[in-house]
This record gives C-alpha cells, structure tokens and sequence, in this order.
C-alpha cells in the first residue's frame, strides 16, 4: 500500500516495479489499467515512472492492482 496521501517534491522520483513475465495475462492487464508501464529490459520487471500530474489517481491504481493480484509493489530509484 502507498502511504503518501499528497504529491511532494522528490529530487529523485521512484519508479514503481512488479516483476512481472513479459508477456501474458498479468502484463496485459497491466498495461490496460496503467498505459504508461514499460518492461524494463534491464531489470526484467515492468515499471511505472511516478507522475506527480496524475497523483494520487496513478498510486490507487497501482495499489488496487497489487492488490487484486496478490503482488508487491517495489519501488526502484535509477
């Protein structure tokens, strides 16, 4: 769960990360509810970039996803 209730300044915004397959059911939904996720090839986990323009609507997203797929939301700084 997401504990900041208001955006605020981050010198250094973290993206949020499920580790994910690629490909599939899960990465599919993903993507319909949250269109800006990428793969990160790097990584080998799906990211979302934070945008402090679309706080908190992109966070309780995030967490109604996590949640309803019983996942952890990781939070990555580069």
């Amino acid at each position: 769960m997401h504990h900041a209730k208001e955006a605020h300044d981050i010198r250094n915004p973290p993206r949020h990360a499920f580790v994910l397959p690629r490909e599939g059911p899960l990465a599919e939904a993903l993507t319909a509810l949250l269109p800006e996720a990428y793969f990160s090839e790097e990584h080998q986990e799906w990211r979302i970039d934070w945008d402090p323009k679309s706080f908190p609507v992109q966070g309780q997203k995030i967490d109604a996803f996590a949640t309803e797929h019983g996942l952890e939301i990781f939070h990555r700084y580069k």
